[in-house]
């Protein structure tokens, strides 16, 4: 399957539009690169899941919006081929159009007004008057990040393939949830998911080689 394409009417000035995209996608650990001559924004490598993209074009209050992973070829946002990172780039592009889509007064700028709009877009202006907006804040991140990290910990003792996932899954969330307001939840969450991956990973060689002279002995 191609990638996913969709066209959105935001009806929203282009430097807020730009705030908001920006900020979500920074947040959600992607980087601004160029693919295949296309200005594009990626997370990842390849070398545990397959790497996401999301292009983004705006002009005059309208979105077009694209969105693939790579893995021996593009695909879209559903199928059954790469389930997983599809639902998760899916999951992503929802967030993102529904922050673009958020209702605000028309007549205002934005500008930063504290914790529950942090972040908050700000138009040049000699005396802007505050409007809130709404910005990306992965708070579930952190928590699944905590969550797994100590399981991942508890598990690496009796089953450590399983601990070696659960630490990777508490760090890479962790890293994301440290972007939002649960960052002191998140860094724990990261912490814990490396030592459930150090312990895990041990054990797991340890009783690979053990096996091994045992097999040999």
């Amino acid at each position: 399957m191609s990638r996913y394409i969709a066209d959105y009417t935001i009806n929203k000035p282009d430097d807020l539009i730009k705030f908001i995209a920006e900020d979500f996608l920074t947040k959600e650990g992607f980087r601004q690169t160029v693919y295949k001559g296309e200005t594009v924004w990626k997370k990842g490598v390849g070398a545990v899941s397959a790497p996401q993209f999301i292009k983004l074009q705006y002009g005059q209050g309208n979105v077009h919006l694209e969105a693939w992973i790579k893995s021996f070829g593009e695909h879209g946002v559903t199928g059954f081929y790469g389930a997983l990172p599809k639902s998760e780039l899916n999951s992503r592009v929802q967030t993102l159009v529904r922050l673009l889509s958020q209702e605000i007064p028309a007549t205002q700028a934005p500008i930063p007004t504290g914790a529950t709009a942090a972040d908050s877009f700000a138009k040049e202006s000699p005396t802007p008057a505050p409007v809130p907006v709404a910005v990306h804040n992965p708070t579930n991140k952190a928590t699944i990040s905590i969550v797994t990290g100590i399981l991942s910990i508890l598990t690496s003792l009796f089953i450590p393939l399983i601990g070696v996932i659960l630490g990777i899954i508490a760090i890479s969330t962790g890293r994301v949830g440290k972007q939002s307001t649960a960052k002191g939840l998140a860094s724990a969450g990261f912490v814990t998911g490396i030592i459930g991956l150090v312990i895990g990973a041990a054990i797991w060689i340890l009783n690979f080689v053990l096996s091994f002279v045992l097999a040999i002995a």
